[in-house]
């Protein structure tokens, strides 16, 4: 029996099982101060707090690549930033750590350890720009769409980083405070008394006036926060003159406008930032309505379609997904759910057009109706034909409002230059059209994109705008002739055969499926912009000849089968920029004058395929894009001389100057017109089915800016010096070129080859490509896995459920034919996931391997296309790389063809993401197919090269080690445990064999306990927060993250022979181990109920039962070895043996005496603490020699 074993047992951590929202992550850092400041005058723990609060602070305040010192009550900190992301480690580790075990009782401290391991990043990227070491004086604007967080993450920055100050201030909503001048000398009474230390502005003798402009203290270095600032007058009323800051001093400020504060950088002399805070991405967004509609991270069974269909609708605005989610709980009623939805998407909530109209009511009245016109009418089109649109509107150029309305994050350009909006945005400014219409009785714009729509019987008169949308096509009768007003009209799925009049107003007709053949009632619409007329009925005939579009920017005539022949363009629509006729089957002549439109932009004539005759001078000094693919049968340029069988493409195009992008695909063009190498700002020329390569391509510098180069089914058999001709091409795709033998050396510049179904294509090229590029993104040659030549390792198939993470650029792609992944990978492995170990001290850069595998189906079809995802896992956290779509040749019928696909990573792309000694790094790769029907993609094998710092890996070796671990033992160790831990050791526990037994809804690739990290034996035992939660509360205060094991083998040995900062005091080595040995067991047993049933014991029953056990094994093998278990004392000596427990209510001591021949005493004594004490109920009895 242990001498002595009574020891005050901690209150068990209780520690909840999800992981914390973005918005909980907020509010656990803002409590820090708050708690501090709460538990001065109760708590003896405000250093420990503050140690936290600087741990916290100076990690995510600093940048990466330094270390900082913070001053905390009486102490300094010195934090590296790594630690508070790896928080197990270091001065932040051990705040935490004497924090737990001084407060376990008072704060869900392990809260902390999950939340600052998934810091929020926007909080953590405006730290970094405020980096407040430096000591230059610096200002960071926040801005964003109203709802999406900036005063919560402004409170958040400031709780955090306050204290660094010698003053600090935050000043809320400024924007509604300055309306009035009792409300702005209330902000500068504020600011000063916080700023000045207490003093007001009366003690400084101020003069109170609402021009009145203060100065900043210039000795003091100050923390100001400005929130919702609307006017840049707000600003400088509050700051004052230039020049007026201390050095290290910071600004915030948070605003709608994203450059309304710019000048500020040049008055206040000081460095500026702008960041613009992002919506929530769909998994975030999951995370924070769950935990408010359901009080959990994750939807309840049978409601995970319904969370997908509100986050599609909330867009990742965190305001309101908060409101929705609020309304929803707890109502447990899928039709209740439904019926929200529905209510939702047709009537905005109150409080969420509340905050979102901010905004709009801080917009002038002429940019108020311009929003309007752009969310009922103009949302998708290009800007510049919506600029257009306006301009005619207003009589004026509307371009300074457009910009207006993008700084306030009302409207945005996306990649395509089209104007869009948040769809709330787009439902607030409908819910403003129809409040107004209910006002004035006026329908001034209408718009339906359902099928239940009914056009009003009155104020038809007034319309300006008509946008409808039905799902199903369907029948409707429009009064146009009532419409004299109206300017925009758009119509989908709507069929409307008797229209004899459209207004002479109109702007944009928008119209697929136009039903009149002819153009008789819009042939005198002079202001029109926009006519987009796809899949319609309409013939190009004399009405169409007669009509004049002066104001013309885009004509759409898409798939349009009676369109045989375009007319003269230069008197219908002389100012056209873009002219669409994709596909239209039917087409076989282009008037002359269309190659003389010296405005025209874009010209696609895609899928023409009897189209035969185009302008023989092609004069278009602003063409960009011009796309020739898949006109079969053009054939005829009169400036040839004569009609030839033998294509060859006008010598003027040598006059498209402009031309960026060339697309050209025809079996009968032999080769490009020398004047080609007059195109100097061609960057994409994509070239199908040419019988040759062109020959005057082999040219130096021919294209000197072309950055992507397309060839398909061409029979060269190799490519010219392209590093010479391209110098600046960067991507380089070969598709079904089969007699393609070699591939010159690249240009440095190239970051991405495809080289498909090109059969004849030599060893020696490929080996080539591949070296090339390794050698650009800088591998490292001729080194090994620790683990041998062959790594191999447990591959999950299993998909993976996206967790916080962060995003990963891929520097390189190559795409080549081949089965074999080259000896080089020292990482290799069948499936399409494999795992191995870095360092953060040589960030690595590796390449990825993968072996795909194309069987063919269907031999009518060139290509199979796919979406392809790379997910790389740093220490069980997700990473993503992702390309919409990707293509494969595809091979003959029944037969199949292998590619390599390799994604080369420079090191860039990790910093910062690996950041401990030894980090876990798992790379993954998914394809899905859109084409099943067509060919089956597998995923064959995987590889990596890469330096890694896998740990050593030997089977004999490892046999004997565990050997000597069951030897090491004690003999009176319970046989059950001894084969347990050696199974440990051996790594050889069911973990990975047993994912495939869990549901398809249950995530198997994290720790089913905590939720957070990469399921494995050495997390469940060393890592995972909830396990911690069981050594914390154990008996002895275990704390864990003492050992830093590399593997799971170490921390056995570690368990086996701990060293003695591992024990508790009075506590011995066999001690320890039976305990520890029980605790993973019963860790073990957890995770699997987790896993399989879906069920979690809390940790206070994980330690009552661990407890149990443990005090179980200690009676059995007292009473087995009761004899050996006594040692006699000395001669003259008496051996005293004592024992304690206690619950609640009572105390209970035992102790024993005996001399050396084992005579002696049993006391027993218990106290009932809430009774009268020393009320024996206990007993004492003789004991006999043993």
């Amino acid at each position: 029996m242990t001498s002595v074993r009574a020891r005050m047992q901690p209150r068990v951590l209780v520690m909840e099982k999800r992981r914390l929202s973005l918005l909980e992550l907020k509010q656990v850092l803002i409590s820090v101060v708050e708690l501090v400041r709460s538990l001065e005058s109760r708590w003896e723990g405000r250093a420990e707090m503050m140690e936290i609060a600087a741990a916290v602070t100076s990690g995510l305040g600093k940048s990466r690549s330094k270390k900082m010192s913070v001053m905390t009550v009486s102490q300094r900190s010195e934090v590296d930033p790594s630690e508070v992301r790896n928080h197990q480690k270091g001065k932040f580790g051990e705040a935490l750590t004497k924090h737990e075990t001084k407060f376990k009782d008072k704060m869900e401290v392990p809260k902390w350890r999950i939340a600052l391991h998934e810091a929020d990043s926007r909080v953590a990227d405006i730290n970094c720009l405020l980096d407040i070491d430096s000591n230059d004086v610096r200002m960071v604007v926040i801005h964003g769409l109203p709802g999406i967080g900036k005063t919560t993450i402004a409170k958040a920055i400031y709780d955090l980083i306050a204290y660094h100050f010698e003053g600090s201030s935050f000043l809320g909503n400024v924007k509604e405070n300055s309306r009035t001048n009792d409300g702005k000398l209330q902000l500068r009474e504020k600011l000063y008394f916080e700023i000045l230390g207490g003093r007001t502005l009366k003690e400084l003798g101020a003069i109170k006036g609402s021009n009145m402009r203060m100065e900043m203290p210039r000795h003091k270095r100050i923390l100001l926060i400005l929130d919702n600032v609307d006017k840049l007058i707000q600003v400088t009323d509050l700051l004052g003159e230039c020049n007026c800051f201390a050095s290290g001093s910071r600004i915030i400020i948070t605003t709608g406008d994203e450059k309304l504060l710019s000048t500020l950088q040049e008055y206040y002399h000081l460095t500026y930032y702008n960041y613009k805070l992002k919506e929530l991405d769909k998994h975030e967004s999951r995370e924070l309505f769950c935990q408010h509609a359901f009080k959990e991270n994750k939807p309840k069974k049978g409601y995970s379609e319904l969370v997908d269909l509100f986050l599609s609708y909330a867009e990742g605005l965190p305001l309101v997904l908060k409101i929705i989610a609020i309304d929803l709980y707890p109502r447990d009623d899928i039709r209740c759910w439904k019926s929200v939805l529905n209510k939702y998407k047709r009537i905005l909530n109150p409080n969420i057009l509340e905050v979102l109209k901010i905004s709009y009511d801080g917009l002038e009245q002429t940019q108020q109706h311009i929003f309007l016109d752009i969310a009922c009418c103009l949302k998708g089109y290009h800007k510049d034909f919506a600029r257009h649109m306006l301009e005619s509107c207003n009589s004026y150029d509307p371009y300074y409002d457009i910009e207006i309305l993008k700084d306030k994050s009302l409207i945005f350009v996306d990649e395509d230059g089209k104007l869009s909006m948040h769809d709330l945005m787009q439902q607030m400014g409908l819910e403003i059209i129809k409040q107004q219409a209910e006002v004035s009785k006026e329908h001034k714009r209408l718009f339906c994109n359902d099928d239940t729509f009914e056009l009003p019987d009155k104020g038809l008169e007034e319309v300006e705008g008509l946008t409808l949308y039905s799902p199903q096509p369907r029948n409707m009768q429009i009064d146009f002739g009532r419409m004299k007003k109206l300017k925009y009209l758009t119509l989908y799925n709507v069929i409307c055969e008797d229209v004899k009049y459209l207004s002479k107003e109109l702007r944009l007709i928008d119209w697929n499926g136009f039903p009149l053949p002819a153009l008789r009632a819009i042939d005198n619409l002079q202001k029109l912009v926009v006519l987009k007329v796809p899949e319609s009925h309409i013939k190009l005939d004399e009405h169409f000849e007669r009509c004049r579009f002066i104001a013309l920017k885009h004509m759409d005539f898409t798939r349009c089968k009676n369109v045989t022949k375009l007319p003269d363009l230069s008197v219908i629509a002389p100012n056209i920029k873009k002219l669409e006729l994709e596909d239209c089957k039917n087409l076989i002549e282009i008037h002359q004058s269309v190659g003389l439109l010296e405005e025209l932009e874009y010209w696609d004539l895609e899928g023409c395929e009897n189209l035969k005759i185009i302008p023989r001078i092609l004069n278009l000094k602003s063409l960009q894009w011009f796309f020739l693919q898949g006109c079969e049968s053009l054939w005829k340029f009169p400036d040839i001389g004569q009609s030839t069988e033998r294509l060859a493409l006008p010598s003027s195009i040598g006059n498209l100057t402009s031309l960026q992008s060339l697309i050209i695909h025809s079996k009968n063009l032999n080769d490009l017109p020398s004047c080609f190498s007059t195109l100097p700002n061609l960057k994409f020329l994509y070239t199908f089915d040419f019988e040759n390569f062109p020959k005057n391509l082999n040219i130096p510098d021919y294209f000197p800016k072309l950055e992507e180069f397309v060839v398909t089914y061409s029979n060269i058999t190799a490519l010219p010096d392209i590093s010479s001709r391209f110098p600046q091409l960067k991507r380089l795709y070969i598709h079904d070129c089969c007699n393609l033998q070699k591939i010159p050396k690249l240009p440095s510049c190239m970051d991405k080859v495809e080289v498909t179904g090109c059969k004849s294509l030599d060893l020696q090229s490929s080996r080539r490509l591949l070296s090339q590029f390794a050698e650009k993104v800088g591998l490292p040659w001729n080194i090994v896995c620790p683990r041998g030549s062959s790594h191999r390792d447990y591959a999950s198939e299993t998909d993976f459920t996206h967790k916080k993470g962060f995003l990963l650029d891929i520097d390189e792609i190559v795409l080549i034919q081949g089965s074999k992944i080259p000896k080089w990978f020292n990482h290799q492995i069948g499936g399409s996931s494999i795992s191995f170990s870095v360092s953060r001290k040589l960030l690595p850069s590796f390449a990825f391997c993968v072996v795909i595998q194309v069987q063919s189906k269907d031999r009518f079809k060139r290509y199979i296309s796919g979406y392809y995802a790379v997910n790389i896992f740093v220490d069980g956290y997700k990473g993503l790389h992702s390309h919409t779509t990707a293509f494969f040749s595809t091979p003959p019928s029944s037969s199949s063809y292998s590619y390599l696909w390799v994604f080369y990573i420079r090191d860039s792309s990790l910093e910062g993401i690996i950041l401990n000694e030894r980090t876990d790094v798992k790379l993954q790769f998914e394809f899905s197919n859109y084409n099943p029907e067509i060919a089956e993609i597998t995923i064959k094998k995987c590889g990596v090269h890469v330096a890694c710092m896998c740990s050593p890996q030997n089977s004999a070796a490892d046999k004997v080690a565990c050997i000597r671990i069951h030897e090491r033992l004690k003999v009176s160790f319970d046989e059950r445990l001894k084969i347990f831990l050696s199974r440990v050791a051996a790594d050889v526990l069911p973990f990975k064999q047993k994912l495939g037994g869990c549901s398809k809804a249950q995530d198997a690739y994290y720790c089913p306990l905590c939720e957070i990290a990469e399921d494995s034996v050495l997390h469940l035992f060393q890592c995972c927060p909830y396990a911690k939660g069981l050594w914390y509360g154990g008996r002895w205060g275990f704390r864990v993250e003492m050992i830093q094991a590399q593997s799971i083998r170490e921390f056995v040995e570690h368990i086996i022979n701990p060293p003695k900062e591992l024990l508790a005091k009075r506590v011995n080595k066999d001690e320890f181990t039976l305990y520890a040995v029980l605790a993973m067991n019963i860790l073990l047993d957890a995770r699997e109920d987790a896993l399989f049933s879906n069920s979690k014991d809390s940790i206070n029953q994980l330690v009552h039962r661990l407890n149990n056990h443990y005090d179980s094994h200690v009676r059995s093998l007292e009473e087995q070895n009761r004899e050996s278990a006594w040692m006699k004392p000395p001669d003259q000596w008496v051996k005293l043996n004592f024992d304690g427990s206690y619950d609640q209510k009572n105390v209970g001591l035992a102790v024993i005496l005996k001399d050396e021949r084992g005579n002696g005493r049993a006391i027993k004594r218990g106290i009932n603490i809430n009774g009268k004490m020393g009320n024996a109920i206990g007993q004492m009895a003789q004991i006999g020699q043993t």
